[in-house]
């Protein structure tokens, strides 16, 4: 039996064969020619299957049935890349500049049309600046007029927007902040 560990990235999943030394010749020769079926390959270095395709677990394993070929395949979670903020890209226009750096619209170009792990520092880097932009809820609360006392979050929206159009200083930039997430 062929024991396989699979991942799904984004336009690809990779079969790692746990125990590609006991496997015969005739079972990688089955290994390799349904990879090549399905514009992949056995990248016997790697001990991978790759194909270029997204396809659920268990469509993969009724597949493999219909070519009997036996195998027993376990789910991993794709590793998430960090992005140091010290590193480069390697390569294009960009080269040498921080990935951090880079445009939204480039990472997303990187993470839709890159098979390497770019493709997974594009993607991580978007994650990133995701969830950092998410600004957390300001918990400040107003020391004048008729809402002292009360949190700037819970302030109505045309009040903020006189503060942020009337007042300088601290109060115009928390004003404008809890209106820009209210958005």
């Amino acid at each position: 039996m062929i024991k396989l560990s699979y991942t799904q990235y984004a336009r690809q999943f990779i079969c790692k064969i746990e125990n590609i030394k006991e496997l015969s010749i005739l079972s990688l020769q089955k290994l390799e020619d349904f990879a090549a079926q399905r514009s992949g390959k056995l990248d016997y270095d790697k001990e991978s299957i790759i194909i270029p395709k997204r396809i659920e677990l268990q469509y993969l394993q009724e597949l493999f049935k219909l070519k009997d070929i036996e195998v027993f395949i376990t789910e991993k979670e794709a590793k998430k890349t960090a992005v140091s903020q010290t590193a480069t890209i390697n390569y294009g226009k960009f080269k040498g500049q921080k990935w951090t750096e880079l445009s939204d619209d480039y990472l997303q170009w990187v993470s839709q049309n890159i098979n390497s792990e770019d493709r997974q520092i594009a993607i991580a880097e978007l994650e990133r600046r995701k969830t950092k932009a998410v600004p957390q809820k300001r918990k400040e609360i107003i020391s004048f007029g008729k809402h002292r006392g009360e949190l700037w979050e819970e302030l109505p929206t045309a009040y903020l927007q006189w503060v942020s159009q009337n007042l300088k200083g601290e109060s115009q930039n928390i004003a404008m902040d809890v209106l820009q997430r209210r958005k």
